[in-house]
């Protein structure tokens, strides 16, 4: 477990979480990592052209060796192996930080965006994800691309995925320094809000701050994500969606942490929120139902309607400080630990890399689960190499 690999990590889509993901774990892993990125822009042309851009790229200038490849689920793998069949040989884990799968009961005509998810996770030798809510979605989305095509539901695509589904907490960097915490220590405004809009429903929101006001409550928002829609009938300031330290500062400002993503897969600003010290409201949807205690949820958690939310609201900017299941919730965050998170990918990583050396020379490999949290050695960090 302690050799060190190298690393070819491809991401098509090098923007919010999985840019703050990668450069985590490039960071504070202990093999070394060379990357190739393209810009975040338009989910369905990455996934239509990037892989081949990527193979004309380490055709004309790779010369190094490679252990292990790492990518998100916005590559097509499938179509990077077919133009590189070398790299097919390598073992490859594919992250999935969210998917282009149709719904349970989809009643759109299914496109070929939707295929190149299927795709990927059987090229890959393993899929990782950061929700036991997401792996039930994407099972969900792969049974229903079955149901519409004979050909996959002869051959049992939900079987042979779950064998390689590891469910993978991601890495997730506060983005800010002990000696900012300590600044900002204090400053807490009881009314200010932290809310990211992007992928929200910025319908609900607006509705849940004009029953709020018709009740006489004064808030302010601090916003990262567009703002087309949001209502301007209540102060607030946006902070730059590549400026982690100025979310930070943000959430040590913000009294509350509100969320109004709907069936979110995962939410890496409620995590770094909750660990900066603000109380949490989310809908009773998604990767929120296995972030908060059950102790937490009958004051932290709303139905999905605009009432439910400014109740919840409401509650929150009067609530003690301390709260029921606020020593477990710290619990659950240490799974996001920078440190914590990397180690068991780092190890994991290895362990497939050995699995496919042993293979490679006929020596019986024994396949081992994903290693326990908590468990692993330090690994010191490495620096990020990059190919444009």
């Amino acid at each position: 477990m302690s050799k060190q690999l190298d690393i070819l990590a491809l991401e098509p889509f090098f923007g919010g979480v999985r840019k703050n993901m990668l450069e985590t774990m490039i960071r504070c892993s202990r093999h070394r990592w060379t990357l190739l990125k393209l810009p975040p822009r338009r989910i369905e042309r990455r996934l239509a052209a990037a892989a081949h851009w990527f193979a004309e790229q380490l055709s004309r200038h790779w010369v190094g060796h490679v252990d292990a490849i790492f990518a998100s689920e916005a590559l097509n793998l499938a179509d990077l192996f077919r133009v590189m069949p070398a790299l097919s040989q390598k073992p490859s884990v594919v992250y999935f930080h969210s998917n282009e799968l149709p719904e349970a009961n989809a009643t759109d005509t299914i496109s070929a965006t939707e295929f190149a998810n299927l795709s990927t996770a059987s090229a890959a030798s393993e899929i990782w994800f950061n929700s036991k809510f997401h792996i039930r979605a994407f099972l969900a989305g792969v049974s229903e691309l079955a149901k519409g095509n004979p050909d996959l539901a002869g051959q049992d695509p939900v079987r042979l995925l779950t064998k390689k589904m590891h469910l993978m907490p991601p890495a997730v960097d506060l983005g800010v320094t002990s000696e900012v915490i300590q600044l900002h220590a204090g400053l807490r405004d009881p009314h200010a809000i932290f809310v990211e809009t992007r992928d929200a429903n910025v319908n609900l929101l607006n509705e849940a701050i004009r029953i709020l006001q018709r009740g006489g409550e004064k808030i302010e928002l601090i916003t990262v994500g567009p703002v087309e829609g949001l209502t301007t009938e209540v102060p607030r300031q946006t902070v730059p969606e590549n400026d982690l330290t100025g979310q930070a500062r943000g959430m040590m400002q913000s009294n509350l942490f509100v969320s109004t993503k709907i069936a979110s897969p995962f939410d890496e600003h409620a995590v770094r929120a909750i660990q900066l010290g603000c109380r949490p409201v989310m809908p009773r949807t998604g990767f929120y139902l296995e972030l908060l205690p059950r102790e937490m949820y009958g004051y932290a958690l709303y139905d999905v309607d605009a009432e439910s939310l400014a109740t919840r609201i409401q509650d929150a900017l009067y609530a003690s400080n301390e709260y029921p299941g606020s020593i477990e919730l710290r619990e659950r965050l240490r799974r996001f630990d920078p440190i914590t998170a990397c180690r068991a990918m780092d190890d994991r990583i290895a362990q497939l890399a050995a699995n496919s050396s042993s293979s490679s020379t006929g020596t019986p490999a024994h396949p081992q689960p994903a290693p326990s949290l908590g468990e692993l050695p330090r690994a010191p960090g490495r620096e990020l190499t990059e190919l444009e």
